[in-house]
């Protein structure tokens, strides 16, 4: 059941909750739902953490995009994230790192939690970007 993977996707806590050790940090809030989202990325740009206000698709995005944010940033969390829209809005495209949870969140059966799923990578450019 889609409920329980999700569920178990988001409580992978091990990146949540903030450390306040870093400058590089950012809040974005869901102008949608309402969800927020505060992330802080390691100095070294190696660890992010987050905590959220929100659901428990936001909350899996987020725990996705912690423990594999090495792997993501490497990639391009800007270049991920319009890959994730595209595959959410029904198109054919395969998201080539092997984050099988990823696979999972961003099918179209969830793109009415679209904007939920990208918040904690819209979190995390922000704060890459100020």
């Amino acid at each position: 059941m889609d409920e329980k993977k999700i569920i178990k996707i988001a409580s992978a806590t091990n990146h949540f909750g903030l450390k306040n050790d870093t400058k590089i940090k950012a809040k974005v809030r869901n102008k949608t739902c309402g969800d927020e989202i505060t992330v802080e990325i390691s100095e070294d740009l190696k660890n992010m953490r987050f905590e959220t206000q929100s659901c428990i698709f936001t909350q899996a995005s987020a725990a996705i995009l912690t423990n594999h944010f090495q792997q993501i940033h490497k990639f391009g969390i800007n270049k991920l994230l319009k890959l994730i829209n595209k595959k959410i809005q029904g198109e054919k495209i395969k998201i080539p790192l092997q984050i099988n949870e990823l696979d999972f969140l961003v099918q179209n059966k969830h793109k009415m939690r679209k904007t939920c799923i990208e918040l904690p990578f819209k979190a995390a450019i922000k704060a890459l970007d100020d």
